[in-house]
Order: C-alpha cells, then sequence, then structure tokens
C-alpha cells in the first residue's frame, strides 16, 4: 500500500496542473505528504461576496474560504475571512484559523468556475498539524447548494478504556471557581478531567487535588489511583487548551485509561 502511495504522490508531483486541466471539475493537493483527490468540488459565492470552494470525498472534505471571487492572491491565517478547513475520515478537524497559514491563488474566474492553486498549514490546537502543498482547483462550478465551512474550535476528546475506544457523543467545558473542568460522556460512561485556569504547558501528576481525573461507569465514579496530564497547548486569551492524559482507577475495577487526548474551547 505504501509503495501504492509513493507511486501516486510522484505521479502527482510530475503531472500537476496539467492533470487536474483533464479531470474538471478538481480539486487535489498533497497533505502531510499523501496526495488527496475529491471525487466532488463545487462552489458557493454568498450575498456578501465571500467564495467557498469545497472538494470532497466519501470521507473527507477539504474547505476554502475566501474574502472574494476576483483573479488574485488570498492569505490565510489570523482570525480574517480568508481559512481553509480539512475534515479527515475520523472526523478531526485542521483550521488554519488563527494559528495556520497560507494562501490561495485565484488564476480564472471565468464562466462561474474558478481555477487556481494553494498551500497552508493547519491545525488541530495542541495536538497535530496538517501542510498543503501543490494544492490545485480547476473550473470548480459555482451551485445553488449551501456550502457548511463552520471552523469554530472544535471540542475534541479521546481516550483507550481497558484498550477500547471511548469516544464521547458529548463533550462540555468550563470554568468553576478558579479551575478549568472538561466532561467527555456517553449513556453508560464519562470522563471527567479539572485543573487550574492558569495552568502551564507540562507534564502534571493527578494528585485528586489541583489535578483530578475520574471515571464514571454505570453511574459510580470512580477516583483516579495514579496517572499524569501533559498540558501541551494553552491559550488564555481565547481560552483554548489542548493536552494527553493517562491514568488508573483504584482497586476493585482497576480500569486503565490510556492515549487520552484533548483539545477544548471553555
Amino acid at each position: 500500500m505504501k509503495t501504492f502511495m509513493l507511486f501516486l504522490f510522484a505521479a502527482f508531483a510530475l503531472i500537476g496542473c496539467e492533470d487536474v486541466q483533464n479531470n474538471s471539475p478538481a480539486l487535489q493537493a498533497s497533505l502531510n505528504d499523501e496526495f488527496y483527490k475529491s471525487t466532488d468540488a463545487r462552489a458557493q459565492l454568498r450575498p456578501d461576496g465571500t467564495l467557498v470552494i469545497q472538494g470532497m470525498t466519501d470521507l473527507e472534505k477539504l474547505t476554502i474560504t475566501l474574502s472574494g471571487s476576483t483573479e488574485g492572491v488570498y492569505t490565510l491565517g489570523g482570525n480574517g475571512t480568508n481559512r481553509a478547513i480539512f475534515e479527515d475520515f475520523l472526523g478531526s478537524i485542521y483550521t488554519t484559523r488563527p494559528f495556520g497559514d497560507g494562501e490561495v491563488v485565484i488564476e480564472s474566474s471565468a464562466d462561474n468556475t474558478f481555477s487556481g492553486t494553494f498551500k497552508f498549514n493547519a491545525y488541530r490546537y495542541g495536538l497535530d498539524t496538517l501542510n498543503a502543498q501543490q494544492g490545485h482547483f480547476y473550473k470548480v462550478p459555482i451551485l445553488d447548494a449551501p456550502i457548511e465551512d463552520d471552523d469554530d474550535q472544535p471540542m475534541e476528546l479521546s481516550a483507550l478504556i481497558d484498550s477500547e475506544n471511548f469516544n464521547p457523543s458529548i463533550i462540555t467545558a468550563g470554568i468553576e471557581g478558579n479551575t478549568i473542568v472538561i466532561r467527555g460522556a456517553n449513556q453508560n460512561n464519562a470522563i471527567n478531567l479539572s485543573f487550574p485556569n492558569d495552568i502551564s504547558p507540562g507534564n502534571y501528576p493527578i494528585d485528586n487535588e489541583t489535578i483530578t481525573a475520574t471515571y464514571t461507569l454505570d453511574g459510580t465514579q470512580l477516583t483516579s489511583d495514579s496517572g499524569e496530564i501533559n498540558i501541551t497547548a494553552h491559550d488564555t486569551d481565547l481560552n483554548i487548551i489542548a493536552g494527553t492524559f493517562s491514568f488508573q482507577t483504584g482497586e476493585p475495577e482497576n480500569i486503565e485509561i490510556t492515549e487520552g487526548s484533548f483539545s477544548i474551547t471553555y
């Protein structure tokens, strides 16, 4: 499989834009050195003048939003309108706003279609980075269907519970006094984390005083017996925090929570 992907990437690098022009409409790029090509590409021109270009496959989606639709260069990053968002097959969302960077060039805007190039760096805050290079879109048409491009910082929390995937359907976060409280819950189980609201990046033991972790199973809350939380990033101006965690509950359950991670807005 790896050899096959390398072959595709090499072919993409050699053929480039010429290949795109033989497959109208199209949107494709190298994402972290993996070849991405949409099976459907479309655009929307909104009443406020913003342009949204989107390429989709069955499992993934790349969306570019620009402040205008005229030919030229549009810079990505910061809190402005211009942004790129990628949603992968796991539902993880990478965005250039506000921490990323890049540019989009509209080279042609004829006949209600758009062609151009793009490159960018996008982030899952504090957890992961996505680099897009050699991006091309070619004769992407304007369609009537609305395109969603919501890049509000997503609430992410996941872990392994006794080696089984835990992906909560409900994630909440907020400040109680001087403490950030995070909760991820499904119908029968939940993980709760708390730590000071001025916590800095670094590794911290779960002491069940200033830093706590609990696991709730069928209504019974089980306290951490040992564990640690690693804060990987914390922006106190935007109220965004990310990190990893692991802990074990005490006897008799001795439940192990491993490979935990979170990226949330509180």
